[in-house]
């Protein structure tokens, strides 16, 4: 009699404790369903704007807008406000072509306005990104002091302008919590499409890519955005689905980027980065050569290299490498803090470790953001400094930086100094992250890898 009273004390109270657990689930569920959000657009639901309808037109638009300005200077080659029209005129241009002839250009005729004017009028704001353009962030700050010490209030886009680039100073400074701050300013005064993919970046690499996938989702979206801007979205989607291991995701919107935005070189390298990554490497490789042969692109050169050389073709990996490293020697001359973490990555992938170090020591002195920590945290394993290479991305780690990238070189760091079971708990962190970060494909991955 004891025993079935007290079962059937007990029963209301396991009713009960069900109940509340049923609660609590559909609560839980209901939580990451709105932490979901809604699911991506369908490529046939992104529709554009007016605007270049492919590479070609963009070009061509580029260097008419460049022709004109150059024209308009020549009237009066002292007038900042006309050096700075043509300088914004070559970055439009840089930012469709990569050619650094133009940024460099743009950065002389910047300083010449900001020199020419009297303080603090100038060509500020252009300064500032110009710089940050060059991963050069004493001049950007000074510039962007210079653009808040003006008597006038500056209007939402300028005022927004200006805190997005005062929160990329703090993000590649490894301030990530001041970037945010920065951000969420520039949001109130206008948020436009430029502040949310700087959100979406942050986010990712943060570690919450749900939160960056919806910010460029919403861009997506958006109306009054042409083609290139939302193929350039669609890349920063892709980006994110590499960094969770989503492939098939990645795949689907760098196929919608080649197919909305012709002819770009990157989105076209992204198609062919994808098709090796889904075991089509023949295939990979021949959309490689075919990109350069229309446009001797570096980072292109790179990724046909590596992939040539993860395929056992060492000799025309070290061909198409030789290239590149030329080219990339000719930037670093023309812009050294622009084009350093690009030859970083070069020479520790398909070149000398050695002439690496000296290079990623000096960026992530510059900019010591995740990114920059981790390329050196490599170079210093290469070149047998594991304990340093440790330190920096302990450094990384305590930033606020989150990526499958930065765990698994600490797992080959802690490799490399014999704490297996900590190597194996960066592992698994990796994988958490990215369920993906260890398949064999992922080293394919040269374009929007973390």
């Amino acid at each position: 009699m004891t025993g079935a009273s007290e079962r059937g004390a007990r029963w209301p109270w396991l009713l009960l404790a069900a109940v509340l657990l049923i609660a609590a689930g559909a609560i839980a569920h209901d939580k990451w369903k709105a932490r979901q959000g809604p699911p991506d657009p369908l490529p046939s639901e992104v529709k554009p704007w007016f605007g270049p309808r492919n590479q070609g037109e963009l070009e061509q638009a580029a260097t008419v807008a460049v022709d004109s300005a150059r024209q308009r200077l020549a009237l009066a080659p002292e007038e900042w406000l006309r050096q700075e029209m043509l300088a914004r005129a070559l970055v439009r241009r840089f930012r469709a072509n990569g050619n650094y002839a133009d940024l460099a250009e743009a950065d002389a005729l910047l300083d010449k306005g900001m020199a020419g004017a009297p303080f603090p009028a100038g060509p500020s704001l252009s300064r500032a990104e110009v710089s940050l353009l060059a991963h050069r962030l004493e001049p950007a700050e000074k510039g962007l002091a210079r653009f808040f010490a003006q008597k006038d209030e500056p209007d939402g886009d300028e005022a927004a302008g200006g805190w997005s680039i005062r929160g990329d100073i703090a993000f590649q400074r490894g301030d990530i919590e001041a970037a945010r701050r920065a951000y969420a300013r520039a949001e109130e005064y206008d948020n436009n499409a430029a502040v949310a993919l700087r959100q979406s970046m942050l986010a990712l690499r943060t570690g919450d890519p749900e939160l960056a996938r919806r910010r460029v989702n919403a861009i997506l979206r958006a109306p009054k955005l042409n083609r290139w801007v939302k193929a350039q979205v669609a890349i920063q989607r892709a980006t994110i689905a590499y960094g969770t291991g989503d492939w098939a995701a990645a795949g689907r919107w760098v196929r919608f980027a080649d197919g909305f935005f012709p002819g770009n070189p990157l989105m076209m390298a992204f198609v062919a980065q994808q098709r090796a990554v889904e075991g089509a490497v023949p295939d990979s490789v021949m959309r490689y050569e075919k990109i350069l042969a229309a446009a001797p692109l570096p980072e292109v050169m790179d990724a046909l290299a590596f992939t040539l050389r993860l395929q056992g073709r060492g000799r025309e990996s070290r061909a198409w490498a030789d290239k590149a490293g030329a080219i990339w020697a000719e930037r670093y001359r023309l812009m050294p803090e622009a084009a350093a973490a690009h030859l970083v990555e070069h020479e520790l992938a398909l070149g000398d470790p050695a002439r690496a170090l000296p290079l990623a020591k000096a960026d992530a002195g510059r900019r010591p953001h995740g990114a920059s920590l981790v390329l050196l945290a490599r170079a210093q394993l290469l070149t047998g400094d594991a304990r340093g290479a440790l330190a920096s991305l302990d450094r990384a780690k305590a930033s606020g930086w989150r990526s499958a990238g930065l765990y698994l070189a600490l797992a080959d760091v802690q490799t490399a100094l014999g704490a297996n079971d900590a190597a194996q708990e960066a592992r698994e962190e990796a994988l958490d992250i990215n369920p993906k970060a260890t398949d064999p494909a992922a080293r394919y991955i040269w374009f929007g890898h973390d």
